[in-house]
């Protein structure tokens, strides 16, 4: 006999659970403003039963126990024995919130409370024995007779299943759904964002190496030229010694030198020469477009990762319908207790969301709407002297925008009052009474930590209490949230949060040499300023002609900028429900990321929403920017990976032999400098035209134009001669130092040198006092 999982079947038990009680709360929701409603009872029936099928499979005794006898209530109520007043109404949600609570035992491994059972059966026999009571006087029961039934033809059942799904949809569910642990889908798109690192990487290797082929492309073009230029003129000679005639091939003694060409071994080795690189020349040009289709096939690759993670991202997106129903019942609850009547209506509830954001986004949707019953819709009797209707509403709406999702939740109740707020932030030494600030700045007040104008606090809290913590959750999730009011007429709290976290795009950018991200769903727009302010720094720009708040990166974080120029990138961002710009040292691109979560021992650094990978493997954060115009940010210390605070800073190294070239190179762009170079002086000059620089490191033996007259090329110019000049050469002689030092460099060095006297150099003329 085959032997049955019990764990996976509890798995898609829990499931299933799940859509019965959803439909279960928002149908018992619904029954209480629609108690004639035959199909709504036959449906909440129904799903009773399949619960309660379900839980006796599993032998979860006690669910199974009140899920049947919720059933017999609901069959009472379908066969018209009993109505559904407001008591049984009570006593189902009553039901349904124990079993919720049953199966949440089971959720975290406690197992059933079997005390639950015994304590809602009797509470059923109560309130069943007392509905008996009523139904038994004769008013009553003559005031309750039921609506006579339609025809029995019209009632036919449809054929149904043992537990009461129509055969055409049981079959249409097996043939073309399958039941998939989420947590098989949240290894795949992990596995989907590692190629995806992967991609990444090979991009940047792909453009490195079409970098590198462009640069050895042109040298073999130069090489060519060269080549060419010396067969020409050694390609066809005469002897060159005159009567000289070893070289002469007696069979061609007949011909004179303008009659037959004669070749020697330099002619030989000039024809070979070009053939050679000629030949090199064509195998650069295969390598070349080689290179140009790998990096177009990676980007082909990408898309197809994007596809596939698109369909995989599709298999744990829940629609957020199942969400914002589960509000229904709280409200009708909160209204009820505050003796306020409210409608509640839904839209866009087909819009999905990433089931990680959606189980996120309870806790801060159910303390806005607890405001909004609270303390936005006012009591029947208040609301009829405004000339609105007796009964409140509150609308739950979604929609998509781009890769976010907006929720809004509006109420038509009394509106937030800002004058209220301006005297309360005046009260508190918030804002000066002489400058009463725009609307949108005194509503931006309701997001300040313990801000509030309530002055009793309650259950339910008012307005501002706690809404600091709803923008954090929210921020937490890449998301942002605005309010706009109407006084008197309404209020509306916008949530946009991004539809999925499981890879975000984000853009790129640098600040003091260091690399971070930012999502981009949380960007407006980059813009470039000039940051050459009257005193340096700038905190307010015009933006769209609104002041804005701006903060600059590097000055936040201590580091030192490595962008000379004034122009600087500002990332405009939507920071609550207005906008703010962070100055940056420079946007380096836009990719696709995986954002994983701080770790606890990191939690505390609140400015940050995760990390991401880059394709070169390095760590790089992820800014929150709703977070850093939030708090309070002292500046820190943040080096990059080298400690000396070079921050950046230009060196140029001249020196013909490439291998030199290279080495210096490495050893200082580990070191954090930007790097040129050059193989002979007059290459040197031509860059320090366009270039500017913090040093230069030359040899002194090169071709064209050798290391003195650089020295003193550039000694002798106004704008280069401050440059320190430092001369990496093998004559370790006396006589050369003491030439070079004398043209005007700052130091010599004698290869092979080590790292250690070359960092002492470069501390001595580039002391990080001095880059401060």
């Amino acid at each position: 006999m085959a032997q049955f999982d019990r764990s996976e079947l509890l798995k898609y038990f829990l499931s299933e659970a799940e859509d019965h009680i959803n439909t279960l709360d928002k149908g018992i929701s619904e029954l209480e403003s629609a108690p004639d409603s035959g199909t709504l009872i036959e449906d909440l029936y129904r799903t009773a039963h399949t619960l309660k099928g379900a839980a006796a499979l599993l032998k979860l005794k006690a669910t199974s126990n009140i899920a049947h006898k919720m059933e017999d209530i609901l069959e009472d109520l379908k066969d018209g024995i009993s109505r559904p007043g407001s008591a049984v109404v009570e006593l189902l949600s009553y039901i349904l919130d124990n079993i919720k609570g049953l199966i949440q035992d089971i959720v975290e491994g406690r197992g059933e409370n079997a005390g639950v059972e015994q304590q809602v059966l009797q509470r059923i026999d109560e309130v069943m024995a007392c509905e008996k009571v009523e139904a038994a006087t004769p008013d009553e029961v003559i005031k309750e007779i039921p609506a006579a039934p339609e025809p029995a033809i019209s009632a036919v059942p449809e054929k149904r299943d043992a537990v009461g799904r129509r055969k055409e949809d049981f079959e249409f569910f097996s043939d073309n759904f399958v039941k998939v642990d989420v947590q098989k889908v949240e290894e795949m798109l992990n596995l989907i964002g590692e190629i995806s690192i992967k991609k990444n990487y090979l991009l940047q290797r792909s453009k490195e190496t079409g970098e590198i082929s462009d640069e050895i492309f042109f040298a073999g073009r130069r090489l060519l030229k060269e080549v060419s230029n010396f067969a020409e003129r050694y390609a066809y000679s005469a002897p060159s010694v005159p009567g000289n005639l070893k070289y002469i091939d007696p069979l061609l003694s007949e011909f004179g030198e303008l009659e037959f060409d004669r070749y020697d071994d330099l002619n030989l080795f000039s024809r070979k020469l070009q053939e050679i690189t000629n030949d090199i020349t064509e195998a650069l040009k295969g390598l070349s477009v080689f290179f140009d289709s790998f990096g177009d096939d990676v980007k082909t690759i990408g898309n197809m990762i994007k596809l596939l993670r698109s369909d995989i991202s599709e298999a744990r997106m829940i629609e957020i319908g199942r969400l914002l129903k589960r509000f229904v019942r709280p409200i009708k609850d909160m209204a009820r207790q505050d003796d306020k009547k409210v409608e509640v209506l839904i839209s866009g509830g087909d819009t999905k969301i990433d089931k990680v954001i959606f189980e996120r986004l309870f806790d801060p949707l159910m303390h806005i709407i607890r405001n909004a019953v609270s303390h936005g819709i006012e009591k029947s009797d208040e609301r009829l002297q405004k000339g609105k209707k007796e009964e409140g509403l509150i609308l739950l709406s979604a929609r998509r925008d781009g890769n976010s999702i907006v929720i809004e939740v509006n109420d038509d109740g009394r509106g937030i009052n800002t004058d209220r707020l301006f005297e309360e932030a005046v009260k508190r030494g918030l804002l000066n009474i002489e400058n009463k600030p725009s609307v949108e700045e005194l509503l931006s007040l309701i997001f300040v930590p313990g801000f509030t104008t309530t002055e009793i606090a309650d259950m339910a809290s008012g307005r501002g209490i706690g809404m600091s913590a709803v923008r954090r959750q929210i921020s937490a999730i890449s998301g942002a949230v605005a309010v706009d009011t109407d006084v008197g007429s309404s209020t509306t709290f916008r949530l946009s949060v991004p539809s999925s976290l499981a890879i975000t795009n984000v853009i790129v950018f640098s600040s003091g040499n260091i690399e971070f991200v930012i999502p981009a769903s949380l960007i407006e727009e980059i813009i470039e300023i000039d940051v050459k302010s009257e005193d340096g720094r700038p905190e307010m720009i015009n933006y769209r002609d609104r002041e804005i708040h701006v903060k600059n990166l590097s000055e936040m974080f201590g580091t030192v900028s490595m962008i000379d120029r004034s122009n600087r990138p500002v990332i405009i961002c939507n920071v609550a429900d207005k906008k703010a710009g962070l100055i940056v040292d420079e946007i380096i691109g836009h990719e696709e990321a995986i954002i994983k979560p701080m770790n606890r021992f990191l939690g505390g650094l609140y400015i940050y929403s995760g990390t991401t990978i880059s394709g070169n493997g390095r760590a790089r954060f992820v800014i929150n920017p709703i977070r850093i115009f939030e708090e309070q940010i002292l500046p820190v210390a943040i080096r990059p990976m080298a400690d000396e605070g070079y921050g950046g800073r230009r060196i140029l190294i001249v020196d013909d032999s490439l291998s030199v070239r290279k080495y210096v190179s490495a050893f200082l762009e580990a070191k954090s400098f930007k790097v040129y170079s050059a193989s002979n002086g007059v290459e040197a000059l031509n860059i320090l035209e366009d270039t500017p620089v913090d040093m230069i490191i030359t040899d002194l033996e090169m071709p064209v134009m050798h290391g003195y007259e650089l020295i003193n090329r550039i000694k002798s110019s106004e704008r280069l001669k401050e440059i320190p000049v430092i001369v990496l050469t093998s004559r370790s002689a006396e006589k050369h130092r003491e030439k070079a030092l004398e043209s005007g460099a700052e130091d010599y060095l004698v290869k092979p040198f080590d790292e250690k006297s070359l960092s002492e150099i470069l501390r001595k003329h580039l002391s990080a006092v001095d880059l401060a």
